[in-house]
Order: C-alpha cells, then sequence, then structure tokens
C-alpha cells in the first residue's frame, strides 16, 4: 500500500497589475479622493475587480470596458488576473480587491474553514456550465486505462479550488483508498499541465487552453464532469463591508454585468475577436467555451440546492461543521437591480 502524499508543484507565479483604492475617479482613470458613491455623469467609480485568468470573469471585465458598457454605468473597472478563483478571495480579504469570483466548492469551502470571522458574501451567481461534458479528465494513455489505474499515480489540483472536489469525487467513483491517493497541488491551471507533460503526474481535470495543450502532448480525455453528475457554478462574492458602503455601485455592476450577458450573446463572434486581442485567448477557444457556459446574473433556489449539496458532502466528510449558505448569501442588491432574478423558496 503506498503512503497517502502530498506534493506541492512550484511553478509560475502570478503577476498582479497594480492595485487602487475604490473611490470616485475621473474618465481618465486619475484616482480622487471620495466615498466611493455614485459618481457625476463625467466621473466614473472605480471597482476593483479580481478575476480569474481565461474565465467568465474576465470575459465580464474586458468585454464591459471595451464596449463601454461599465462606464455607461459610471464604473471603472480595475482588472487585476489570478490563476484562481480562490486568490481573488484573497485579494478581498486583504482589501487589495472589491469584487472578485467563486466557484462553487471553493466558496463552500472557504466559507467552511472562515465561517466564524468570514465577511464574505455571494451576490449573485454569473455563471454556470451548459455542457458537462466540456470538462473532461485528461490522463496519460500509456498507464491510465480505467479510474482504478489513478491509484498510486500523481492526480494534479489546485487546493482549495473546485478541483480538490472534483479530485475527491474521482477517487470516490474509482473506490481509491485515501492511503493510495497522489496528490499533486499546483498554483495554477498552468502549472499543471506542466507538472503532466514533466512526467510527474497523470491526470487533471481541465477544458479549454489546458486541455489542447494536453492533447497535444498526448493525453486523452478518460470521462467527463457529466459522467460523475457534476456541474460547476460561479458567483461574485464581496465583503460585508463594501455592500454596506456601496450598494449602489454593487446594484450599477450587476446592472452592467447582465448588459454584458446579453452583448456577449448577441456577439460572440465579436466578442472573441476582443478577448483574443486583449488577453490572447484565441478566438477558437473562446467560441468553444462560451458554447460550454451559460452567462446568468441570477441566484435561484436551484442555485442554492447546488451549494447545499456540495457543503452536505464536505461537512458528511468531517472537513468542517455544518451551516447555513445563506448566512453568507447577500442579495439586497440584486433584488433591488432585477427582483424577477432571485427565486428562493
Amino acid at each position: 500500500m503506498l503512503k497517502k502524499r502530498l506534493l506541492t508543484a512550484i511553478l509560475a507565479g502570478i503577476t498582479a497589475l497594480t492595485l487602487t483604492a475604490c473611490g470616485n475617479s475621473t474618465s481618465t482613470g486619475n484616482a480622487s479622493s471620495g466615498s466611493g458613491d455614485a459618481a457625476a455623469s463625467d466621473e466614473l467609480t472605480t471597482v476593483r475587480y479580481a478575476v480569474m485568468t481565461n474565465n467568465q470573469s474576465q470575459w465580464y471585465a474586458v468585454i464591459g470596458d471595451e464596449t463601454g458598457i461599465f462606464a455607461d454605468h459610471g464604473i471603472e473597472v480595475k482588472i487585476t488576473e489570478f490563476a484562481a478563483g480562490i486568490n481573488t478571495v484573497d485579494a478581498i480579504v486583504t482589501e487589495q480587491a472589491d469584487i472578485g469570483i467563486l466557484a462553487d466548492y471553493a466558496a463552500v469551502n472557504r466559507i467552511g474553514n472562515t465561517q466564524d470571522n468570514s465577511n464574505l458574501r455571494i451576490f449573485s451567481r454569473i455563471a454556470t456550465n451548459a455542457d458537462q461534458g466540456a470538462t473532461s479528465l485528461y490522463v496519460n494513455p500509456d498507464k491510465v486505462k480505467s479510474l482504478e489505474d489513478l491509484a498510486g499515480q500523481g492526480f494534479a489540483t489546485q487546493p482549495g479550488t473546485v478541483w480538490d472536489y472534483w479530485v475527491a469525487k474521482t477517487y470516490e467513483k474509482a473506490n481509491i483508498p485515501e492511503d493510495q491517493q497522489v496528490i499533486l497541488n499546483c498554483d495554477s491551471g498552468a502549472a499543471a499541465v506542466a507538472v503532466l507533460t514533466s512526467g510527474e503526474g497523470v491526470a487533471f481535470w481541465c477544458s479549454g487552453t489546458n486541455a489542447q495543450k494536453l492533447e497535444e502532448a498526448g493525453f486523452e480525455p478518460l470521462i467527463t464532469l457529466d459522467d460523475l453528475g457534476l456541474h460547476t457554478e460561479q458567483y461574485n462574492i464581496t465583503s460585508t463591508s463594501f455592500l454596506e458602503e456601496h450598494q449602489d455601485i454593487v446594484e450599477e455592476f450587476l446592472l452592467a454585468q447582465q448588459e454584458i450577458a446579453e452583448w456577449i450573446n448577441a456577439n460572440p463572434e465579436e466578442a472573441a475577436q476582443i478577448i483574443e486581442e486583449k488577453t490572447g485567448n484565441p478566438a477558437d477557444q473562446f467560441i468553444a467555451d462560451f458554447n460550454a457556459i451559460t452567462l446568468t446574473i441570477d441566484f435561484t433556489q436551484d442555485t442554492l440546492d447546488h451549494l447545499n449539496g456540495i457543503k452536505d458532502w464536505a461537512v458528511g466528510n468531517g472537513s468542517y461543521a455544518d451551516y447555513d449558505i445563506l448566512n453568507y448569501v447577500d442579495l439586497s442588491a440584486l433584488e433591488e437591480v432585477s427582483p424577477d432574478s432571485v427565486a428562493i423558496d
């Protein structure tokens, strides 16, 4: 029997853009002091938006900036990119960002581990997988023919993120005991790809650009998230203080995101070109990712049930004490601007 190992891949770091404090700024982007409340028509209010690279949150940020939709709502977004959604939360906690994004498991896990002193609040959903088959478990076909072959071989993940959940559910499905689980912690999807192509690991859940890179290196998809009965959602998240002090800004931010989602849905080819030009992510990859997701600014009973299902699984595995998800959700801004998008039984 192999003793469980935890390996850390120390690879590429993250380059962040310079951050500025939330406050009123002119349309040229020069920050000045102010309350951060709604600005005059010739001024923009700066919102520090932490996003995940090549993720739907980045789409909202880049498209909203390039089309002028954020500016139409009195907002100038200061964008900072991170390798994972959990990093955007760290930026909020350390007061380096105002709004970030987080996937379902990462949100449940972060709140569960900090519930006694967490000031984090989810204030809307921003995207959900329309095609669970778009995310696949890529494996080295010479070493893995079935899920059971994962025993004793390196399985890459990004710790604290939804990848941890997918890995755990994969091991569950394969009935692989803990002492035969070899987990490789990587700081980004790109780092995980490097670990696999170097021969250190044999498996990683991915889609999009990372999947393309693994296919080029000879890796093959074994199963999809749909085979595990899973799908992924993403959420806007901020702090209680930002919501309390700047609800009008949050309302305009949500209205802008709704318009951005509508614009992308109506103009996917143009959006793809903008994303390629501004981020380097190929236009064809954007289209593939776009076809696999649904952009949606809402929070429904299905959303709550989805989060509770993940939370109940984690609590059942002894990860942390049970808690009420709704204690860490604040829908006041969403209810104000789009009451029909909020539906909780």
